[in-house]
Parts: structure tokens; C-alpha cells; sequence
């Protein structure tokens, strides 16, 4: 790959001015308690949601598991009643 030499490198960007509190995420003369509070019920929903879809599928897995319980136990007595016909025709 060829890069021109008449290429210019950037200068890094000066900080940008935050329009509120960097912890908190609270605009310029909000309540910083407020903001603190909303950060906790976000955080608190998103763990909530999190917590459901994770019950959900472990729900989902054991339906699963139990009708695939069910299929093999009904196979084995299937395969039962071959061998008890098999040897009562010996």
C-alpha cells in the first residue's frame, strides 16, 4: 500500500465541554439526586429485563428437556415390548 507523503497526521481534539455531570449525567443546575436516581431505575430496568429473558429461556429449556425425556422414555418401552415378542416367539 502506498501512502503520499504529502499526507498530514491530525491533531488530537481539545475536551469537549460536558453538558452536565460526567457521574450523574445531570444537566447544568438539575438535581443531581434526581439524575442519580434515574441512572439507578435504567440500570435497575435494564438488570430486570435482563433477569426475565434469561427465566424465559431457562423456562424454554426445560419444556424442552422434559419432552425430549418423554420421547426417549416412550421409545424405550416401545423397544421393550419388541424384545418381550421376540422372546415369547422363541
Amino acid at each position: 500500500m502506498y501512502v503520499s507523503p504529502h499526507v498530514s497526521v491530525r491533531a488530537p481534539r481539545a475536551p469537549q465541554p460536558v453538558a452536565g455531570d460526567a457521574v450523574t449525567g445531570a444537566a447544568d443546575g438539575a438535581d443531581p439526586d434526581a439524575a442519580a436516581n434515574a441512572v439507578a431505575e435504567k440500570a435497575l430496568a435494564a438488570q430486570k429485563a435482563a433477569f426475565n429473558l434469561e427465566a424465559a429461556e431457562q423456562a424454554e429449556l426445560e419444556r424442552e428437556r422434559e419432552v425430549l425425556e418423554s420421547m426417549v422414555q416412550a421409545q424405550l418401552k416401545d423397544e421393550d415390548e419388541v424384545m418381550k415378542k421376540w422372546i415369547a416367539m422363541i
